[in-house]
């Protein structure tokens, strides 16, 4: 699954993800506009523990990509 929106001119994604290694999925909110991407925050599930753990990484995320961030992660019913 990915999610791309434009915002003040720049590209966003929200990519889903696994890690087999350690029994997570997760969905990661980045910069696409341009290369290297980066990325802004991500949202892991953890199956063994059953929770949700949120990171950021940049401190300015505009408040618009983060409700649209959290609306995705909502979709994929994860506790939180």
């Amino acid at each position: 699954m990915s999610e791309l929106k434009k915002y003040n001119g720049r590209k966003y994604e929200v990519l889903f993800c696994t890690e087999v290694l350690k029994d997570c999925v997760y969905l990661e909110l980045s910069d696409r506009t341009i290369e290297p991407f980066e990325v802004l925050a991500k949202a892991t599930h953890y199956d063994e523990i059953g929770k949700v753990v949120f990171d950021c990484y940049k401190e300015e995320i505009p408040m618009h990509l983060i409700k649209w961030f959290m609306a995705e992660v909502e979709k994929e019913n994860w506790p939180i």
